[in-house]
């Protein structure tokens, strides 16, 4: 393990300098969003000896409409309904999937953005980032990407959503000899990170505010995780808790459970590669 890390180590110093900071800074800020003892984040650490905290013990909550950090873990009500979150219910406050990737990319000091549908309009590309396209799929797909891409989607239902490229599996230290056999073929897929649904946060949170005898507030319908980009629903070799629906494919990584995220199916993509601020 520490021959594995000491080769990913050599092969970022080969990435400029400047490059290789605003990677560290994305990364350093996504990462965070986790709970303690994600194996992302735990290894993300053991790779670069750093010392990345997750900002809240339990990960960044998923609230509707959140995009205020300062707020998180609060109680709120949406200012609009959707299928989990109503007007009239209190809720814990977290971050979107807007909220979360516009905290992150301005941690880098890059353009922010406020909806995915601007993201996905060609014509305002210019005025905030590059853009960027990526026709392939699987392990071909990432060498089309840089850390800290953004991924805007527009669903067949008409909804949005919106990720952030973080790396593969190799970049975090795995290889096929250290993941499961279910994981094996999927060593260089890209990774997601994201605002997103989550049983396991779900249940997380339900049971800390049982906890601390807030039973007047609801727990998120999820939460900030890591997904898996490109693997066939198929091949999941687990599934997460069947909690508000939310049961889904995913493989059991070190106790993680890595869900699947399936682009074949989506109405609209566009990846974006963001510019920095004019100074």
């Amino acid at each position: 393990m520490k021959r594995i890390l000491l080769t990913v180590m050599a092969i970022l110093l080969l990435v400029p300098a400047g490059v290789r900071a605003d990677r560290y800074r994305i990364l350093d800020a996504a990462l965070s969003m986790l709970e303690e003892g994600n194996p992302f984040l735990e290894r993300y650490n053991e790779i670069n000896d750093s010392m990345v905290k997750a900002r809240w013990p339990l990960g960044c909550p998923y609230f509707w409409g959140g995009r205020n950090v300062r707020r998180i873990l609060q109680p709120a009500s949406p200012t609009q309904s959707s299928d989990y979150y109503r007007t009239e219910q209190v809720y814990l406050y977290g971050l979107d999937c807007v909220g979360l990737t516009r905290w992150i990319v301005q941690q880098v000091g890059y353009e922010p953005h406020d909806a995915i549908s601007k993201l996905l309009d060609r014509s305002l590309y210019r005025e905030y980032a590059n853009y960027k396209a990526s026709k392939t799929t699987g392990e071909a797909r990432r060498e089309a990407l840089d850390i800290g891409d953004l991924l805007a989607i527009r669903h067949q239902n008409g909804g949005y959503h919106c990720a952030i490229y973080i790396g593969t599996l190799w970049d975090f230290g795995y290889t096929s000899a250290t993941l499961p056999e279910a994981l094996k073929s999927y060593l260089y897929y890209p990774l997601l990170i994201h605002c997103t649904g989550s049983s396991d946060y779900y249940e997380r949170y339900r049971a800390y505010l049982e906890q601390e005898d807030r039973k007047a507030i609801l727990p998120p319908y999820g939460g900030t995780i890591v997904t898996l980009l490109d693997a066939p629903l198929s091949a999941a070799d687990s599934k997460t808790p069947d909690v508000l629906d939310l049961g889904v494919p995913c493989f059991d990584l070190e106790g993680y459970h890595l869900q699947i995220t399936d682009l074949s199916e989506e109405n609209d993509i566009r990846w974006l590669h963001w510019r920095k601020k004019p100074e």
